[in-house]
């Protein structure tokens, strides 16, 4: 059963925790308000964990986590039920875990991050350290969130163990983290980029997609190109990181990194966001580069708000999203008109979703009703999917999904894994998406395509030649 133990020293703590240890052992997991520290600087610090670590910045900049070691990884089938599974197993999960805490501090403790990838089946090829979901619960987690740092440790306990080994351990971690040094950039010898498609390849599935969409299969679907970046050297996750910090306004930055792989993206889509019952998501369709000066730049957001091509794609975003959570609502607020998301490069078409779900629901619900929305899959969902995976020449593996963090109560936020690359040794692999409906020009998707490569190739040091 969950043990949750406050308002004593920690000594005491230690020892009263000790006391609850069954046989096989638990997890204890204790949280420490520390000095300031730089999060890039604490992530880069311990390369000997490289593999094992993530990083997650709120679109907002108000909650950042930094996991160093996995203490443990949760996996479901790869089904339709693989949701409820990661749930249930996040659940079993709670209840062998003691809890150290003063108080109930959001975003620290028992922290689990992970995702889902874009379909249910196993993937291959690229995406070979990436399974179909996983969740990982860090052994230190950093949290910053309001002004203050916090060090969270979950800790594996064996009967055994005694207060002062396990207090040794927390000493030496706070030693470390009190120890972090400022990382240093090093030189990216950017190679080339090469286009995993041609441009007549990409104008022939445009083609074959507005064919199905007039011949009514199909309402709309989302195509997605890949191109490959290669370099001299391995790429430094920590420094591409950085730059995406740098570069990229009012986005989520994650990376995750399991064995030699990092998947690493500044994706402006909120997925879905659960607090104490209360659920924000956003639909988010349409996009329009940004001016070279302010006049400019308005008059390309007035034409994005009156464009039918862009209107009617986020259309179906507003449609869908309203569909599959009006279900698990008991309220639901949607605004009747977009409004306009500026980043630092790209402007998009917005639409705000609130509501408040019913008793029993989860996050673990709306992830499974809102994956995929028509801004990643298309419409009906069923039947884009199913052109998608025949048509479309590369492996989506976590790119287009779900990627974010809940905790042991299942409040939780969850981004889209767009404007986003796998990183693998001396190159990196980069996705970019675009909604295909009945009016489509191959050349403005395509051009569309490599406006959104450029938060990651920008990251990255280098840039495309859109000049076809």
């Amino acid at each position: 059963m969950l043990t949750t133990i406050e308002r004593l020293s920690i000594n005491e703590k230690l020892n009263e925790a000790l006391s609850h240890i069954d046989e096989q052992g638990q997890f204890l997991s204790l949280t420490i308000e520390v000095s300031s520290i730089n999060p890039i600087d604490y992530f880069a610090s311990r390369d000997d964990l490289k593999g094992e670590r993530f990083y997650w910045t709120s679109a907002d900049g108000e909650l950042t986590f930094v996991g160093l070691g996995y203490a443990n990884q949760f996996y479901s089938t790869d089904s339709d039920e693989r949701y409820q599974s990661i749930e249930q197993a996040l659940q079993d999960q709670k209840q062998q875990m003691i809890q150290l805490q003063n108080e109930q501090i959001a975003g620290t403790g028992a922290i689990y991050f992970g995702g889902f990838s874009f379909f249910n089946e196993r993937h291959h090829s690229e995406w070979h350290d990436f399974p179909v979901n996983q969740f990982v619960l860090p052994k230190r987690l950093l949290t910053v969130k309001s002004g203050k740092h916090y060090l969270s440790l979950n800790l594996w306990i064996e009967p055994n163990d005694s207060a002062e080994n396990v207090s040794t351990m927390i000493e030496t971690e706070l030693d470390q983290v009190n120890g972090v040094q400022p990382f240093t950039n090093k030189e990216m010898s950017f190679a080339q980029v090469n286009d995993e498609l041609t441009y007549e390849e990409w104008q022939s599935l445009i083609v074959n997609a507005v064919n199905e969409i007039n011949d009514g299969k199909l309402d709309k679907v989302v195509l997605a190109r890949e191109v490959e970046a290669l370099f001299e050297e391995q790429v430094p996750v920590e420094q591409v990181l950085n730059a995406l910090l740098e570069q990229q306004e009012r986005s989520y930055i994650f990376v995750m990194e399991n064995n030699n792989q990092a998947f690493i993206g500044a994706t402006p889509e909120r997925l879905v966001e659960v607090n104490s019952g209360e659920l924000q998501s956003a639909c988010l369709a349409g996009t329009t580069s940004r001016g070279q000066t302010v006049d400019e730049d308005e008059w390309k957001a007035l034409e994005l708000l009156k464009d039918d091509k862009n209107l009617e794609e986020h259309q179906y975003v507003v449609k869908m999203i309203q569909n599959s959570v009006s279900p698990l609502c008991d309220r639901l607020s949607i605004p009747n008109q977009p409004m306009i998301r500026k980043l630092s490069k790209i402007q998009h078409l917005f639409t705000p979703v609130s509501g408040t779900l019913k008793e029993s629901v989860t996050i673990f619900d709306a992830l499974k009703a809102l994956h995929p929305t028509p801004a990643l899959g298309g419409e009906p969902r069923q039947e884009a999917m199913d052109f998608i995976q025949q048509h479309e020449p590369l492996e989506r593996g976590w790119y287009a999904a779900p990627i974010g963090w809940v905790d042991a109560n299942f409040n939780g936020e969850f981004a889209v894994a767009i404007r986003s690359a796998l990183l693998t040794g001396h190159k990196a692999r980069l996705f970019a998406g675009c909604g295909i409906v009945s009016d489509s020009d191959p050349k403005a998707e395509y051009d569309e395509t490599n406006l959104k490569f450029s938060p990651m190739l920008g990251a990255l040091g280098g840039y495309i030649d859109d000049n076809e």
